[in-house]
């Protein structure tokens, strides 16, 4: 995980959407009265920036050098090299913590929320995307028999992963003590940034094409998409969880 995330570090912002001021004053409120704030796969800081330029102290951690670089160049300084299931600190080290847009590439969400648990003291905070089709919420909610594997850097990913899905098991094997809906829009996107996007967040998985023909297949997909659009539907909830619940589980 730690090579494909420095791999697509130059990239990650231009294909994926910065936080929106709901989706931050919404993270603000929850985590009203915590001076610092752990932000767990910080990334390039989309979530980090806004909370810091808000009034928090907010430390990130990221698996990849690549991307911390990215936050770095943005301003954020505190900043630690990490893995989501050690992370290197002491215990109740933070007042509060955030996980956005992580869990559904980890292997083990329960190592990962536990870590959180024990590393802060208030609450802990994400944010969910809702399934938009009930098969998706089916196949979210299955669970997956295989154990986790691991990578050629020896971070566990899930195997058979479903989107949705870590979220999902959480969200039932421990309720949320907040759950708000935060955003529910359409998004439009033009076809070709559509296709870009899906290309830059698959940098391993296109490495089964040679780049030649990877590049003349994504040319000749622009040439013929001409001005169509495609829409999404994009529906959001903030979930609180109290740092002792997340400690319980197993």
């Amino acid at each position: 995980m730690e090579a494909e995330y420095d791999q697509m570090a130059d990239e990650y912002d231009a294909t994926r959407d910065a936080a929106t001021p709901e989706e931050v004053d919404a993270i603000r409120r929850s985590l009203e009265g915590s001076a610092s704030v752990l932000d767990v796969g910080v990334g390039t800081g989309r979530f980090a920036g806004p909370l810091s330029s808000v009034g928090f102290e907010v430390t990130g951690a990221d698996v990849s050098r690549r991307m911390l670089v990215k936050a770095r160049e943005k301003g954020l300084t505190r900043l630690v090299l990490g893995d989501a299931y050690r992370l290197p600190f002491r215990d109740k080290a933070f007042d509060g913590a955030m996980i956005i847009h992580v869990l559904h590439v980890v292997a083990d969400w329960r190592t990962v929320m536990r870590e959180i648990g024990r590393v802060t003291k208030g609450n802990a905070v994400t944010i969910m995307r809702v399934p938009q089709n009930q098969r998706a919420e089916e196949a979210a909610a299955k669970k997956v028999t295989e154990g986790p594997h691991m990578t050629e850097g020896r971070y566990p990913v899930r195997t058979q992963h479903r989107m949705w899905q870590n979220e999902q098991e959480l969200k039932a094997e421990v309720p949320p003590v907040q759950l708000e809906r935060i955003r529910d829009e359409v998004v439009t996107l033009s076809l070709t940034e559509a296709f870009r996007r899906m290309e830059a967040k698959r940098p391993f998985a296109s490495q089964i094409v040679p780049p030649a023909m990877r590049e003349a297949m994504m040319e000749r997909i622009f040439e013929v998409s001409g001005g169509q659009q495609v829409q999404r539907r994009i529906v959001e909830d903030l979930a609180v969880w109290r740092a002792d619940d997340l400690q319980t589980i197993r």
